[in-house]
């Protein structure tokens, strides 16, 4: 059923807040880091600084391909849970990257690799959700789940290893993908929605 924007903005409104917490979570944190810099030790890891960008747009870039799911054949209870599921896995994600500050140290490289596996773990998921999104929704795969395959595959590699530069290779291929993602499938507001649709 394509809905009317009133409708569709209460049905999509706690998926919004739960992924603008995660944003508000990632902002704050730099925000301190910003405030109490001076007073700390802290040792930098460009992968993990990629990685925390890389989120920062991911939860732009969700909060507008939610706006596909108007385009959707059903939208029932079932339907909607599966649709917050994804939020709540970023969001997740999001919580597990921020670092921990102890005794006034912040080692970004421990951190990294210290939340590795649950990081993954959860991101592995999102991506999953994100593959299986138009066909919960309605019915067929969308012209994005090649890119979103790939995302899946790098995510699962980066669970199952701990190997920098296994790391390092592949948070530059992520980045690589979300450019590919963007120019292919998100430069206009529900494309993928109406593709999906052929609306």
């Amino acid at each position: 059923m394509n809905m009317d924007t009133t409708s569709f903005a209460f049905i999509i409104s706690l998926a919004a807040v739960i992924n603008g917490l995660g944003m508000v979570q990632l902002l704050l944190s730099l925000g301190e880091y910003l405030r109490t810099r001076h007073r700390l030790r802290i040792t930098h890891y460009w992968v993990f600084n990629l990685v925390v960008a890389f989120q920062f747009l991911l939860h732009i870039l969700l909060w507008w391909s939610l706006w596909n799911a108007r385009e959707a054949a059903e939208l029932n209870f079932l339907t909607y849970l599966y649709l917050l599921s994804g939020p709540i896995l970023l969001f997740l994600g999001t919580s597990l990257l921020l670092p921990d500050v102890e005794e006034g140290t912040i080692d970004m490289r421990a951190q990294y690799f210290h939340i590795r596996p649950s990081y993954f773990t959860a991101m592995s998921m999102l991506w999953l959700w994100a593959i299986f999104f138009w066909p919960v929704l309605s019915g067929v795969f969308g012209p994005t789940a090649p890119i979103l395959t790939a995302y899946l595959v790098i995510a699962v590699v980066l669970r199952l290893t701990a190997h920098p530069r296994v790391h390092a290779v592949l948070a530059l291929a992520n980045w690589v993908l979300l450019v590919a993602f963007i120019v292919l499938y998100a430069m206009q507001l529900g494309a993928v929605g109406r593709t999906v649709t052929g609306g």
